[in-house]
C-alpha cells in the first residue's frame, strides 16, 4: 500500500484572505459585540441598569450612573466561564467544553456632596469602572465525511476519489476589556447626568487547522493537513454620554448614547503567497512516508496595521421601583452593525462592500428584577439580542437568562450570579469548495 503525506498551505490574494481563520467582516462583529461580564448584581438582573444606575459597572451601560450613589464605594468581580460548543458537520455531532476562571471586573465611584443645601447641583461624583466586555476563550472541532477537496498529487497520476475522513479544529484566545472613565453630577436629586471616555483593548488569537484522508479504488491514500493562525491587536476608544431622571419616587427612565469606537489594529498571521517554484495551487508541499511530518513555518509570516470604526449604539430605559421592596428595570439597544468600516478606504472597498451587504441594524432587549427580604436580594434577568448578519436564522440570535442572590453585611455587600446564554452559529472552512457543507455549531 502506498501512503503518501502532504502539507499544503494557502493562497492570499492582494490584502484580502482566502482562509479558515476569522475575516474582516467577522472580527468587526466580534470587536462590536458585547458578552459584558459586570458586577454580579448586574450580571444577574442581565445589565439592565440604563434607568437604574447605582452600580458601578452599570457606568459602561449609563455614564450618569455614578451620581445615583449615596456614598463611594469600591467593587471587584470575579468569574467562572464555561463554555459548551456542539458541532454537526456532515451528521457527525461533536461536542467541547472549555473553563476559564478571570477577575472580570473592578472599579469604584468617589462621591463629592455639595453642603450648600440651596445648591441646585447636590452631588459630583468621578467613577472609574474595568470590566471585560467579551471573553474568546473557547474551543471546538468538527469531524464527518463529504466530499473529497484534494483528489491528484502533483507528482503522479493517481486520483483519489473517496474521501475516508475531513476533521476541523480551532482555538481562540484573548479577551475586549473596556475602561470607563466618568464624571456625573445629580441636579436637586431627580436628574442624574454623566459623561465618560472609554478606552478600549482588544486581544485574539487564533489556531486552526484542517485535515483530510482520501483514499484511490487501489486503496492507496493520501492525508491532507492545513494549518492557520492569526494574532490580532486593537486599542480604541469611544465616548459616553448619558442621563438619568426620576419621573416620580417609584418611575425612572434612562437614556445614553455611545459614540462609534475607533480603533488601531495590528495583524500578524502565517497566510502567504506561493512561490515561484511551488507546484501551481500549493504552497510548500511536502511529502513523507512518516506520520506526524506535518508543519509549518513559522519564518513565512504576513502582518500589517489598518484602522477599524465600529458602529455607535444607543440605549433606552425604564426602571420601576417598588419602595424598599424591590424594582423591575428594561433596557432597549441599537447598533447598526452595517456601519462597521476598515480604512485605508481603497485597500478595504470590498470589504466594506461585503459589510453593507452582509450586516444589519440589531435591537438588544434586557429585562431585570430585584427583591429585598431583609437583608437578602434576589435577582433576576433575561436577555434577546438579534444576530448582526442578514441571512442570519431566528435560532442565531442570542437569547439568556440570569439568577443571583445577594446579602448585605452593612459595610460590605455579597453578590453572586448565574449567567446563561446560547445560539447557533455556521462555520465554513472549506470556503474554496461549494459543493462542501460547513459545520452547524450550537453554543
Amino acid at each position: 500500500m502506498k501512503k503518501t503525506f502532504f502539507l499544503f498551505s494557502f493562497l492570499l490574494t492582494g490584502i484580502f484572505v482566502n482562509a479558515q481563520v476569522l475575516g474582516y467582516v467577522d472580527f468587526g462583529v466580534l470587536a462590536t459585540d458585547e458578552n459584558l461580564q459586570s458586577s454580579a448584581r448586574s450580571m444577574a438582573m442581565k445589565n439592565a441598569f440604563n434607568a437604574l444606575g447605582g452600580d458601578v459597572s452599570a457606568i459602561a451601560v449609563n455614564p450618569a450612573s455614578a451620581a445615583v450613589f449615596n456614598y463611594s464605594m469600591l467593587n471587584m468581580s470575579v468569574s467562572n466561564n464555561n463554555y459548551t460548543t456542539k458541532a454537526n458537520f456532515y451528521g457527525t455531532q461533536t461536542d467541547a467544553d472549555d473553563a476559564v476562571f478571570s477577575v472580570s471586573q473592578g472599579g469604584g465611584v468617589l462621591l463629592f456632596d455639595n453642603d450648600n443645601p440651596d445648591a441646585a447641583w447636590k452631588k459630583i461624583a468621578l467613577g472609574l469602572n474595568i470590566q471585560t466586555q467579551n471573553n474568546f476563550n473557547n474551543s471546538w472541532n468538527a469531524n464527518g465525511v463529504g466530499s473529497p477537496t484534494w483528489t491528484s498529487n502533483p507528482s503522479e497520476t493517481i486520483t483519489y476519489t473517496e474521501v475516508t475522513s475531513q476533521k476541523y479544529t480551532n482555538e481562540t484566545s484573548g479577551l475586549h476589556t473596556v475602561m470607563n472613565l466618568s464624571l456625573s453630577a445629580s441636579y436637586q436629586n431627580k436628574v442624574f447626568v454623566g459623561a465618560a471616555l472609554n478606552s478600549h483593548s482588544v486581544e485574539f488569537h487564533e489556531r486552526s487547522s484542517r485535515k483530510e484522508k482520501s483514499v484511490d479504488a487501489a486503496n492507496n491514500w493520501v492525508e491532507g493537513y492545513e494549518s492557520f493562525w492569526q494574532d490580532v491587536q486593537a486599542d480604541g476608544v469611544s465616548l459616553s454620554l448619558g442621563v438619568i431622571a426620576n419621573v416620580s419616587d417609584a418611575f425612572r427612565v434612562g437614556l445614553s448614547y455611545t459614540s462609534p469606537s475607533w480603533y488601531d489594529v495590528s495583524e500578524e498571521h502565517n497566510i502567504f503567497g506561493e512561490d515561484d517554484d511551488d507546484y501551481p495551487g500549493y504552497y510548500e508541499v511536502t511529502y513523507s512516508d512518516e506520520e506526524g511530518a506535518f508543519y509549518n513555518s513559522d519564518s513565512k509570516r504576513q502582518g500589517y496595521d489598518y484602522n477599524l470604526k465600529t458602529p455607535s449604539k444607543t440605549t433606552a430605559g425604564l426602571a420601576y421601583i417598588f419602595g424598599k421592596k424591590g424594582l423591575l428595570s428594561a433596557d432597549v439597544s441599537v447598533k447598526n452593525y452595517n456601519g462597521i468600516r476598515f480604512k485605508p478606504q481603497m485597500e478595504f472597498e470590498d470589504v466594506n462592500a461585503d459589510v453593507r451587504d452582509l450586516l444589519d441594524k440589531t435591537i438588544a432587549l434586557n429585562l431585570g428584577t430585584e427583591w429585598r427580604i431583609k437583608k437578602w436580594s434576589l435577582r433576576g434577568g433575561y436577555s434577546f439580542e438579534k444576530a448582526a448578519y442578514k441571512e442570519a436564522y431566528d435560532s442565531d440570535n442570542k437569547r439568556g437568562y440570569a439568577l443571583g442572590i445577594g446579602y448585605d453585611f452593612g459595610s460590605l455587600v455579597f453578590d453572586v450570579a448565574y449567567d446563561y446564554h446560547e445560539n447557533t452559529d455556521y462555520f465554513n472552512f472549506y470556503p474554496d469548495f461549494s459543493y462542501m457543507e460547513g459545520a452547524e455549531l450550537s453554543k
